[in-house]
């Protein structure tokens, strides 16, 4: 938001927008909730919330929300408010589309101080002025692990895939997109708190593309995968363009064991795993012995300097891959594509809930309409490569995250139309299937071994009567699991630091994004109706 002149030439950032039934307008972050109140400029948390003519606002950069009536015409504002209240209703606010709107400007540091604003209220300083923002926003919904960070210039970004933190977990790096800025990086120096664009330095010139993952080596050096390119930094401020891996989108990013770099993605007509020092250029160990057409790396795994893992695979992209040439949609997953528009700069992603047009066939069949799931190896650091683990049986899955704790012990999560986690003790000779879900709404990205014994795996149930996030939980190495939900997210990926540290983004079901931190937890964690599948496959 943008405070315009005259009266006041002070500037806001943009805020969120959506309407009373959650259809989000992406420019904007602002809620739209048409109840009744007693006056203008009320409490939007309280029962009734704000009037009809009133939106909700959360402003970039203050804590807090507002009810917030448009202006006239001629700048007017409704002149009625709560009870109590002395700051002036002013038309002070500017969207990105043009619509203005009031809200109670207030003066910060005066005797009156907090008092001007009413009731759960206070002044905000914000440049030259101050507005009454009501501080009694309901935190928002948590797991006994893990918990929404508040902050708004994450919040702010159309779409985020991941974040990458050092190991003491200060400071992190992450690829995002932002209406009307384009393709950005993004940093914290503060734990996730707060958030600043480090790339690109000029904002007149934004950059068309989507970024899909990070790693970080330290708080200086890091590098960011995209599908138009990859970028680097050695100096944690100046990124610039990789001079090889152009057009190669790795979904994937790793600081290896070596200490170099590692991407995993498709680069060219070969997939596999791209490594480098720095980043500048990349050398690329692709396997050559599978058709990277039907099994397109996807996730890797890099337990020591020589052995890797990989999974790769495929989900029907008939439709999507259609779509994509017509209005630049870059599907992560079959449950999620991006949206990218060059021409207006904005971002956005789409939830696919039915899967029943999918109409899947076998990959001999038709390969542009198949799904396929393989895991390869290599144990000689990407000169060669083995397949130790393929779906023979056309059970329509296709893999994401794989983690390992040692050369022998890996997870990895697949989905489709089902939903499962395997898992090997003995270097993929043998995969035991150790959770399996057949609602196909139920959805696997990510997976992490903190230990042995301690791991993570996150996904979310993607439906429009039950959309929740879902965090599943193993002390057994991968035997068991436990699931923790959060209502209304979608849990893209897992940066876990150790056991009391770690990193998790989030999509929301109207259209946001949210940035979680891990919490240690003495609860007890509740049972879950999930079988252990003995199996082995």
């Amino acid at each position: 938001l943008t405070l315009p002149s005259p009266p006041l030439t002070a500037s806001f950032p943009t805020a969120r927008l959506s309407t009373a039934r959650d259809m989000p307008i992406l420019l904007l972050p602002l809620v739209l909730t048409p109840l009744l109140s007693l006056a203008h400029y009320g409490d939007p948390n309280k029962v009734g919330g704000c009037m009809k003519d009133e939106v909700k606002i959360q402003i970039q950069g203050l804590s807090g929300d507002l009810c917030s009536p448009a202006c006239s015409s001629s700048d007017a504002c409704p002149t009625d408010v709560p009870k109590g209240v002395t700051a002036q209703p002013q038309c002070v606010l500017k969207s990105s589309t043009g619509g203005q709107n009031c809200a109670l400007v207030c003066t910060p540091s005066t005797d009156e101080g907090d008092a001007q604003c009413g009731d759960k209220a206070s002044c905000k300083a914000i440049q030259n002025i101050g507005l009454c923002t009501y501080d009694d926003v309901p935190p928002p919904p948590s797991s006994a692990h893990w918990v929404p960070l508040q902050s708004p210039t994450f919040q702010e970004q159309s779409v985020v895939l991941g974040v990458s933190f050092e190991k003491n977990g200060k400071i992190g790096y992450a690829g995002a997109g932002n209406n009307n800025v384009g393709a950005t990086v993004i940093k914290s120096t503060d734990a996730g708190q707060s958030w600043e664009v480090v790339h690109p330095k000029n904002s007149s010139k934004p950059a068309f593309n989507l970024y899909l993952a990070a790693a970080t080596k330290s708080g200086a050096q890091a590098v960011v995968s995209g599908i138009i390119n990859d970028l680097w930094t050695i100096d944690g401020g100046d990124f610039f363009p990789s001079i090889s891996g152009f057009l190669s989108p790795a979904q994937d990013a790793h600081v290896l064991p070596t200490g170099d770099f590692g991407l995993v993605g498709t680069f060219g007509k070969k997939s596999g795993v791209a490594v480098s020092k720095t980043g500048l250029k990349w050398d690329f160990r692709t396997y050559s012995n599978v058709n990277s057409t039907l099994y397109p790396a996807r996730y890797g795994a890099f337990p020591s300097e020589n052995v890797w893992y990989v999974t790769a695979g495929k989900f029907p992209s008939s439709n999507a891959m259609v779509a994509a040439k017509l209005e630049n949609i870059q599907p992560i997953s079959n449950n999620i594509h991006f949206h990218m528009d060059g021409l207006e700069g904005k971002y956005g992603f789409s939830f696919k809930e039915n899967k029943e047009n999918d109409d899947p066939v076998p990959c001999s069949v038709d390969p542009s309409n198949c799904f396929s799931a393989m895991i390869l190896k290599t144990t000689d650091g990407g000169s060669t490569w083995d397949v130790v683990y393929q779906d023979k049986n056309n059970s329509n899955i296709y893999p994401n995250g794989i983690h390992c704790t040692s050369e022998t012990h890996c997870v990895a999560v697949l989905e489709g139309e089902t939903a499962r986690i395997i898992v090997t003790r003995d270097g993929g000779k043998t995969w035991k299937e150790s959770m399996y879900d057949t609602d196909s709404k139920s959805s696997l990205m990510a997976v992490h071994m903190v230990d042995d014994n301690e791991v993570w795996a996150s996904g979310g149930h993607i439906s429009s009567l039950s959309f929740e996030g879902r965090y599943w939980h193993s002390l057994d190495g991968g035997d068991t699991w436990v699931k923790e939900a959060i209502p209304g997210l979608y849990i893209l990926n897992l940066d876990i630091l150790g056991k009391q540290a770690g990193f998790s983004t989030a999509l929301t079901f109207q259209q946001g994004v949210e940035l979680l931190k891990y919490r240690s937890s003495n609860q007890t964690e509740p049972a879950v109706l999930i079988q252990t599948a003995n199996k082995s496959t």
